[in-house]
């Protein structure tokens, strides 16, 4: 019978350095350089992003007090020209009544 395959008795690790042992290496060691540095770019780039909501959202907050600031002051300003034309109404039907001829 032909043995096919010689059994090892023990493991043995070559250490040599190949070139293309450093290649892989440096471009591990650059593509996790490259990934940190990304992260850390898209990090800031998001801080800022939240600082510039937060400042337009302090803008809107602003904007919508003053808006219903104005929307209070627009209804009584309408209430006091509804109640100035009533009063009218009743003036001009008064003196219609006394016959100074206003028609």
């Amino acid at each position: 019978m032909i043995l096919l395959f010689h059994i090892v008795s023990g493991l043995m690790i070559v250490w040599e350095i190949s070139l293309g042992a450093v290649i892989t290496l440096l471009t591990v060691l650059f593509a996790a350089a490259g990934f940190y540095w990304k992260q850390n770019y898209d990090a800031k780039e998001i801080k800022s992003d939240i600082k510039d909501i937060k400042e337009d959202i302090k803008i809107l907050n602003k904007l919508i007090i003053e808006s219903a600031i104005l929307t209070k002051d627009v209804i009584y300003l309408k209430d006091r020209i509804d109640l100035f034309e009533r009063r009218f109404d009743k003036v001009l039907e008064y003196m219609r009544k006394q016959g100074h001829g206003l028609d």
